[in-house]
């Protein structure tokens, strides 16, 4: 059954299954054949996806699982995103630090990459999160916006020596733990 409408009201939608046209037509993939109904042309309604058939299933607010939820569920069940998690938490944490920066001073990624002499690609990638940056990039953020990175790198389950507890407690901007080490990242 597909359905149209909010959860509350949820309807089957009235009238007969699309005709789907081009390469991906067996598979469900494209938009049906409508360029005289909708005015667009065949080649466009050809290479669009068609999400009309996608069941969803309602739930309540509190229902839902937040994103730590989420991730946590990922860490405990998927050992390849857990290594990709931990292999990236410094480049998630610096991106934290970039981010509020940039948003605490109304700046665009092109302007914060002139400030750091830079080219936007290259914020926008910083901010993505997704590679750990270099040792000179992160030299550059504190020399050019005066954040301050402390990076707390340790055996697994020994205590915080490096880190204040106001620091923890403040700006903490990322850290992982895994059975052999622990990683923490402050930012101010």
């Amino acid at each position: 059954m597909i359905a149209t409408g909010s959860c509350s009201s949820m309807r089957p939608r009235d009238g007969p299954a699309p005709r789907l046209t081009g390469s991906d037509a067996a598979s469900g993939n494209v938009l049906p054949n409508t360029s005289t109904a909708s005015g667009v042309p065949d080649a466009v309604n050809e290479h669009v996806a068609d999400n009309r058939g996608v069941i969803v299933k309602c739930m309540k607010l509190n229902e839902m699982k937040t994103n730590d939820e989420l991730i946590a569920e990922q860490l405990r069940t998927d050992p390849e995103f857990r290594a990709e998690w931990e292999r990236t938490a410094l480049a998630r944490a610096v991106s934290v630090a970039i981010v509020r920066y940039r948003a605490d001073h109304d700046l665009s990624q092109r302007e914060l990459a002139e400030r750091l002499g830079m080219k936007q690609p290259q914020v926008a990638r910083l901010e993505l999160g997704k590679v750990n940056p270099s040792m000179e990039t992160l030299m550059r953020a504190s020399a050019q916006l005066g954040i301050e990175f402390t990076i707390d790198v340790r055996p697994a389950g020994t205590t915080v020596h490096n880190v204040t507890k106001r620091a923890q407690a403040n700006n903490i901007v990322g850290s992982v733990r895994t059975s052999e080490a622990e990683v923490l990242v402050a930012a101010r």
